[in-house]
């Protein structure tokens, strides 16, 4: 499994691969007029986007262009730091209420009982009271290990066996159109039918990486023309 890309593909590899690629029979060597008619044919496509930016830009369209998914577990065991945060509010309404009565009676010489005014008290006596908690709980153990690593690891796996899966089918398609665009250009034929295959095979292949790409490619084809 490859850390990183490399930034560009050294133009040697890529006129070795495509070497390979043109070759029908057994290994020979070129003459130096093959050679450079080759040179010149691949600068005709140098403003086309690279191998490495049809890569780049295929991973960035499914999101799998960082190259740390690893971070996942630096950051579950950072998340330790923060606090699980239990809170509680609760009221309290307490209301007394007491009705008094007075009556004043007294009583003359002649034993006559006499009534004086009534009076009334009214007590009433309404307290209001809030209670208020709030509770922190910290798990610093999983600083050092944490419950979803495994999970994580998993994970980590995965997206990188998904970058490689995607990285070699960008690389597969991308070599292959530039294959029919080499045939074209160096191997010109009068046969209607081939003419017609290859144009038909580049416009396929330009169409399946702009898809791959999120129509990125055939965006940066146009801005070069």
């Amino acid at each position: 499994m490859n850390d990183h890309l490399p930034r560009r593909y050294p133009s040697l590899f890529v006129l070795i691969v495509v070497v390979a690629l043109l070759q029908a029979g057994p290994a020979h060597s070129l003459s130096s007029e093959d050679a450079y008619e080759l040179r010149n044919a691949l600068q005709a496509f140098d403003h086309e986007p690279d191998v490495y930016q049809v890569q780049q830009a295929a991973l960035q369209h499914r999101g799998l262009a960082s190259d740390k998914p690893d971070r996942w577990t630096r950051r579950a065991r950072l998340s330790t730091l923060l606090p699980q945060i239990q809170g509680q509010a609760s009221w309290l309404d307490q209301r007394d209420q007491r009705n008094r009565f007075r009556e004043n009676i007294s009583a003359d010489d002649d034993g006559t009982y006499e009534r004086n005014h009534a009076q009334h008290y009214l007590y009433d006596d309404l307290r209001l009271r809030g209670l208020y908690s709030l509770r922190l709980t910290f798990n610093l153990s999983e600083l050092i290990y944490h419950r979803q690593e495994l999970n994580i690891q998993r994970e980590v796996r995965a997206q990188w066996s998904a970058r490689d899966d995607r990285i070699q089918q960008i690389t597969e398609l991308y070599f292959a159109r530039r294959r029919y665009q080499l045939y074209q250009r160096l191997l010109p034929t009068d046969d209607m039918q081939e003419n017609l295959d290859r144009h038909l095979a580049i416009e396929a292949l330009t169409a399946r990486i702009d898809a791959a790409t999120g129509g990125w490619f055939r965006q940066q084809l146009e801005e070069a023309h």
